[in-house]
């Protein structure tokens, strides 16, 4: 379920187009780190709070398994936390639809993010320097439904996905649906108040507005959450059906058709 995290709509630029092609074990296309920013273009003194974290964005995929289920759990309450086989699915299977925030940074690094360092080992991003690494520290994980809002159908997954790929299955994800939902939106509690979060969803609802792929995006949230959504441009609908978690949350919903919402830069 998704945190409080809003939005920026940089970041869409460079980063590669969505396919209707379900993803595979195969290496992205591209594994070339995205700039979340332009300093040349952006005030400078939005990403003060961000250090020198250097955040950018990539696609996840499979290779990405072992950190989005320790993010999941760093992130969320077990109850509410997907579970290892259902994040493998959702990046077997849409791995399109889900965004990785990393940031790179030397093991020597202080604070927040020479913590994380010394908690995990973290694949290296550049083979000629051993020390370098890339830590995920925000993910927006996602399907595609049918449903106009987001259902425990669309929240659970078929049990054969490793040996059965379906194209239109009744629950997980349906490839011809048109409406893309966002089942896990979070950052790294240590990375908290650097509106990482807020470039992250915006960038992210910018780039499926504009690959075409779906007519609206779907969510669910906690009640004190829906102020904050309204305003990246999420409606809400009313309560939601889903049982998910002790069930209790609002459906929020972005229609495309309808605009983006408020793009005041000071968010």
């Amino acid at each position: 379920m998704p945190r409080d995290l809003l939005a920026d709509k940089r970041t869409l630029d460079e980063m590669p187009q969505l396919s209707r092609e379900p993803a595979t074990d195969a290496p992205p296309q591209d594994s070339s780190p995205m700039p979340l920013y332009s300093p040349s273009i952006i005030k400078e003194d939005r990403f003060k709070k961000m250090g020198d974290i250097h955040p950018f964005a990539q696609l996840l995929n499979l290779d990405d398994l072992d950190d989005c289920d320790w993010l999941e759990h760093a992130a969320f309450d077990p109850i509410e936390a997907a579970t290892r086989e259902k994040l493998e699915y959702r990046l077997r299977t849409c791995g399109e639809l889900c965004t990785g925030l990393f940031s790179s940074a030397y093991a020597t690094s202080s604070g927040s993010l020479g913590e994380i360092i010394k908690a995990r080992q973290f694949q290296s991003i550049d083979a000629t320097d051993s020390d370098r690494k890339r830590i995920l520290i925000g993910h927006i994980i996602a399907t595609k439904s049918h449903s106009a809002v987001v259902t425990d159908d669309s929240m659970d997954y078929p049990k054969d996905f490793r040996t059965n790929y379906q194209l239109t299955p009744s629950t997980g994800h349906n490839e011809d649906g048109q409406t893309v939902c966002i089942h896990s939106l979070c950052v790294h509690p240590n990375f908290s108040g650097k509106g990482l979060g807020q470039v992250l969803l915006k960038s992210y609802v910018q780039r499926i507005r504009d690959s075409g792929v779906a007519k609206k995006i779907a969510l669910i949230c906690r009640d004190r959450l829906v102020g904050f959504y309204e305003k990246a441009g999420f409606s809400k609908v009313g309560p939601s059906k889903c049982q998910y978690g002790g069930g209790n949350w609002v459906d929020m919903v972005l229609d495309f058709e309808e605009g983006m919402g408020d793009d005041d830069p000071d968010f």
